[in-house]
Parts: structure tokens; sequence; C-alpha cells
């Protein structure tokens, strides 16, 4: 019997990391989706555990982040402004996030096909481009590498982290030049704040 063993999250489809999200999550679900095997007793135990174990890997590991990729032939491209998303986009994105079984559709809305590169003249290997317009969601990524979604949550993951420092940094620095600022700081306990202006 061949087995194909996913080792990376290239290897696995959105479909499958779907599927098993609403799964059992089982080590037999997992062999079972990951390596489309229908029955895993047929297995070695010592087989069983060993792709049990890489599979595990596979999916524990950090999915890079793509702006750019080819698939079935198509160039795709991140939206490169996201401050240009329309409320329809918006709207449709935080819906389809929401729902594993709709990740495939959000991936349609954050990943379009390429239509025109620019010249990057500060960055010469990463190109600008342009991206054809929302017309709606499509089922074209339901096969395509879950690392590329994955990738995308880790992007807006790690967005919304820095954007959280930086407002709680500003806050402070507000909070501690305003004098009622600085009265709140000493009752609430964070004193050695307000002593340290």
């Amino acid at each position: 019997m061949k087995i194909n063993i996913p080792t990376s999250l290239q290897d696995i489809t959105l479909n499958q990391f779907v599927e098993f999200q609403n799964s059992e999550q089982t080590n037999q679900d997992l062999v079972s989706i990951f390596c489309e095997i229908e029955n895993t007793n047929l297995l070695q135990l010592k087989d069983f555990q060993e792709i049990t174990e890489m599979v595990t890997t596979a999916l524990n590991s950090n999915p890079n982040f793509y702006r750019r990729f080819v698939y079935k032939g198509v160039h795709y491209g991140f939206i490169p402004k996201l401050d240009n998303l329309s409320t329809a986009e918006y709207i449709d994105l935080e819906m389809y996030m929401a729902k594993p079984e709709t990740f495939y559709k959000a991936m349609s809305i954050l990943y379009r096909p390429v239509v025109k590169y620019k010249r990057n003249w500060f960055k010469k290997t990463e190109p600008f481009y342009d991206i054809a317009p929302y017309t709606g969601t499509n089922e074209i990524f339901k096969d395509a590498p879950s690392e590329y979604y994955l990738g995308a949550c880790a992007f807006f993951f790690a967005l919304l982290n820095e954007l959280e420092s930086y407002t709680v940094a500003y806050s402070m620095r507000i909070l501690k030049k305003s004098k009622q600022g600085r009265a709140y700081l000493t009752q609430s306990g964070v004193g050695m704040l307000a002593s340290e202006l």
C-alpha cells in the first residue's frame, strides 16, 4: 500500500485542514484525512505512530505568509492595500473567516489574480502588483495548500498584536502627559509610572 504522508503545510490542502477541524481530531482522523487512508486499522502500530508523528509535526509548523503565489497556472496576489478594502469585502471576509467550512471563500477574497505587475524601485525582487477587482467568492482554493490561508491568518494575528502594542504605548504616553491621567495612575496603584514623569 502506497501512502502519501504530508511533511509540511504545503502538502495539506485547505479542504483536508477544514475536514480535520470538523472531525473529532483523533489520531485515526489525522491519518485517515491527511494520508487519505479509509481504514487506518490495516496499518502496523509502529507505522501508524510514525505517520501520526510526521503529520502532527507538519500541522504544528509555523505557516509562511505568501504575498504572491502561483496556483493552477494563475498568479495570485494578497490584497496589496488593506486600507482600500471595500465594505463588501470586509463584511464577506469577516463572515467567511469565522467558520472553517468557508475558509476557501475567505481566501478567494484575500488572494486574487494578479492583473498587472509594476516596478518596485526600492526592492527589485518584490514587485508591486494590482489584483483583479472583487466580484464575489469562488471555490478555486478548496484544494490549495493550507499554508497560504494559515499564513494570511498569521499575518493578521501579527498585525493585530503590533497595532495593539502601539495603541497601549500611545495611550500610556497621553495618559502620562495629562494631569488627570497622572492622578488616575497614582490612584490606581500605578504610582511608579506617575512618579517617573
